[in-house]
C-alpha cells in the first residue's frame, strides 16, 4: 500500500493565494487586503518574484501562462504571455549533431539557450500588466508597488545566485563583482537600482514603455549589439492575449486548461487516460505497484504525443481540441492498453534537461480564481542583463525543437511549446480546485498527477499535492521518490521498469482547493521550504 502523506503549509480563508517565495505570497496578501482581486494579487505575487527570484523568473522572462474563472461574466479562460520568434527566426538557425540513436541529437555549442540567439519576445510584463488592466479592481501602480519597494531596498539573494547576478552585472554595466561573498549559508542582499526604475517606468506608463518605448529599445539594441536577431519591431508588435481554455469532463467536474503552446493540453490528455485505467480495472488503488505501472504507460504515451504533435496552434497539423476528442482518446489508451500488456522502456524524442520557473495561485471572495506560471525557462534563462535596467532575458527560442520539419521547430513570429500548465477544474458552474508548478518538464507530470490524485481517486487536495511522486517521458529508467516505499519500489522493478529512487522529486507545486464548507483552501508545496500560503 502507498505510504500516507502529510498535508502541511496550509491557509483557509475567503480570499487568499499561495506563492513559490514567502515575500511574494505577502505580496499578494497585502493586495487583496487593500482591496484588489484575484487577478491583482497573483500579478503583484509576479512582480514581486521577479525580484526575490530572479533566476526563476524576472521582467524579462520569456512567458507565463494561466487559467482563470472570471467571476464578473462565469466564464474560464486562458492567457497567452508566450514569447515570439523573432521576424528573423530560422528552422536551422540550431544546428544539431546526431546521436547514434536516430531521435536523440546534441548541440555543438550553447546558442541556443545562452546568449542573444536564444532571447524572443518576453511575455511576462505584457501578461502580468493584461491581468490588472483587463480583470483586476485597482491601478496598475498599486499593484506593482509591493514589487517596487523590494528592489530598492535590495532582495536577499543565496550566494550562487548572487554569484550569478552580480557576473551578469558586471558584464552588462561594468560594475565590478565584489571581491567576496558570504558563506553559502548566508542570504546576500543584492542592490537592484536599474529594476527598481523599470518597474517605476512600468508602473507609471504601463507595459508598452517595455515593448515600445525606452525599455524595449534598450533591450532590443541590446541584443543586435550583442549579435542576436530580437529587434525593436518584434518588441513593439508583442501582446499577451486571452484565449478559449480547452476543457476535459471527468465524472461530475470540468477541468479547464490553456491551450498550445503550453503545456495543459497533455495534463488533459492524461487525466482521461488515468480515468480510463481506473474504469477498466476492478479495484485500482492509487499508489499501488499496478497504478504506478499503469501511470508509466500513461506518461510515456502522452509525452510521445505531445512532442510529436504539439506546438504553436497555427503550425499543429490537427486542432488542439481535435486531440481531445473521445474518438482521439480512446486510439491513446489502446496504446497504454497494449503497453500494459507487453511492457517496453520507451523510445527517446526529444530531450530537455532544463529546470526552471515559478508558479502562484490566487481565490478571491468574488469567486474570481487564478492560476498562474511564469519563466525565465532554465535558471536566469539566456544569462543576459540589459545594461542600465537590470532586466535579465529568458531563453524562450531554446524551448523549440531544433530540428526543422517538427510541429515546434523555430519560425518566425511562431510560439514555442512550452511546461508551464496551469489547470483549473469547475463543478455545478463554480472553481473547486487549481494547480499549478515549477520545475521544467516536471511541470506537466506534477501537475497531471495531483489532478489524478484529486479528481480521480477522490484524494484529499492538499494530500495529493504530498504524495510520492515519479517523473517519466517517452523513455525510462524512470524517477519515483523514495517515500513511496522501498517494497512498492521493488515490485515496480519486477513488472519490468527501470526506477531510480530520489529523496527529493526536483519540481514543486501549489494547490486551491474548495472545502467542504465554502472556503477556499491553499496548500503550499511541502518539499519547497519557503512556499507560502497566506489568507486574509
Amino acid at each position: 500500500m502507498p505510504q500516507q502523506a502529510t498535508l502541511q503549509k496550509s491557509a483557509t480563508g475567503k480570499s487568499l493565494c499561495v506563492a513559490t517565495n514567502p515575500i511574494a505570497a505577502e505580496a499578494g496578501a497585502s493586495i487583496l487586503r487593500a482591496g484588489g482581486n484575484a487577478f491583482d494579487a497573483v500579478a503583484a505575487i509576479g512582480f514581486m518574484e521577479s525580484v526575490v527570484t530572479p533566476h526563476g523568473t524576472g521582467l524579462g522572462g520569456y512567458g507565463g501562462a494561466g487559467t482563470a474563472f472570471v467571476a464578473k461574466t462565469g466564464e474560464v479562460i486562458g492567457i497567452d504571455a508566450n514569447t515570439v520568434a523573432p521576424a528573423a527566426a530560422r528552422p536551422e538557425m540550431f544546428p544539431v549533431i546526431p546521436g547514434r540513436d536516430p531521435n536523440d541529437f546534441k548541440f555543438p555549442d550553447s546558442r541556443h539557450k545562452i546568449g542573444p540567439l536564444s532571447v524572443g519576445v518576453p511575455g511576462v510584463v505584457s501578461g502580468l500588466c493584461l491581468m490588472v488592466e483587463k480583470y483586476g479592481r485597482l491601478k496598475l501602480v498599486q499593484v506593482i508597488q509591493p514589487a517596487l519597494d523590494q528592489a530598492r531596498s535590495g532582495a536577499t539573494l543565496t550566494r550562487g545566485n548572487a554569484e550569478t547576478w552580480y557576473k551578469m552585472a558586471a558584464e552588462a554595466l561594468g560594475k565590478p563583482k565584489p571581491e567576496t561573498l558570504p558563506t553559502k549559508n548566508v542570504g546576500v542582499k543584492v542592490a537592484m537600482p536599474g529594476l527598481a526604475k523599470a518597474l517605476e517606468q512600468i508602473a507609471a506608463q504601463g507595459p508598452r514603455v517595455f515593448y515600445e518605448g525606452e525599455i524595449g529599445r534598450a533591450i532590443a539594441n541590446h541584443i543586435q549589439k550583442l549579435g542576436g536577431i530580437l529587434t525593436d519591431r518584434d518588441m513593439a508588435a508583442y501582446q499577451a492575449r486571452v484565449t478559449p481554455a480547452l476543457s476535459m469532463r471527468i465524472g461530475d467536474s470540468k477541468t479547464y486548461t490553456a491551450e498550445p503552446a503550453a503545456g495543459g493540453h497533455t495534463c488533459l490528455q492524461m487525466l482521461f487516460l488515468a480515468d480510463t485505467f481506473k474504469s477498466v480495472t476492478q479495484g485500482l488503488q492509487w499508489g499501488t505497484p499496478q497504478w504506478w505501472h499503469g501511470w508509466l504507460e500513461i506518461m510515456k504515451t502522452a509525452w510521445e504525443d505531445r512532442l510529436t504533435k504539439l506546438a504553436d496552434p497555427k503550425s499543429m497539423k490537427s486542432s488542439p481540441q481535435d486531440l481531445l476528442t473521445d474518438d482521439y482518446l480512446d486510439k491513446l489508451w489502446l496504446i497504454v492498453e497494449r503497453r500494459l500488456k507487453q511492457p517496453d522502456l520507451g523510445r527517446i524524442v526529444a530531450p530537455d534537461p532544463l529546470r526552471g520557473t515559478i508558479h502562484c495561485s490566487a481565490a478571491d471572495s468574488e469567486g474570481n480564481h487564478v492560476a498562474w506560471t511564469q519563466t525565465h525557462g532554465g535558471g536566469y534563462g539566456s544569462m543576459v542583463m540589459v545594461p542600465e535596467w537590470e532586466v535579465v532575458l529568458g531563453h524562450g527560442m531554446c524551448r523549440f525543437e531544433p530540428r526543422p520539419g517538427w510541429a515546434n521547430s523555430v519560425a518566425p513570429f511562431k510560439r514555442p511549446l512550452h511546461n508551464m500548465c496551469p489547470i483549473l477544474t469547475m463543478r455545478s458552474g463554480k472553481p473547486i480546485f487549481s494547480v499549478g508548478a515549477q520545475g521544467g518538464r516536471t511541470i506537466v507530470n506534477n501537475v497531471a498527477a495531483i489532478a489524478v490524485g484529486h479528481l480521480v481517486f477522490g484524494r484529499d487536495a492538499g494530500l495529493s499535492l504530498a504524495d510520492p511522486r515519479i517523473q517519466c517521458e517517452t523513455m525510462e529508467p524512470f524517477q519515483i521518490e523514495k517515500s513511496a516505499g522501498e517494497q512498492i519500489i521493488e515490485q515496480i522493478r519486477a513488472k519490468g521498469h527501470l526506477p531510480t529512487p530520489l529523496n527529493k522529486d526536483p519540481g514543486s507545486a501549489q494547490v486551491i482547493a474548495m472545502s467542504k464548507d465554502g472556503l477556499w483552501t491553499a496548500h503550499a508545496e511541502p518539499r519547497l521550504p519557503n512556499a507560502t500560503a497566506k489568507s486574509i
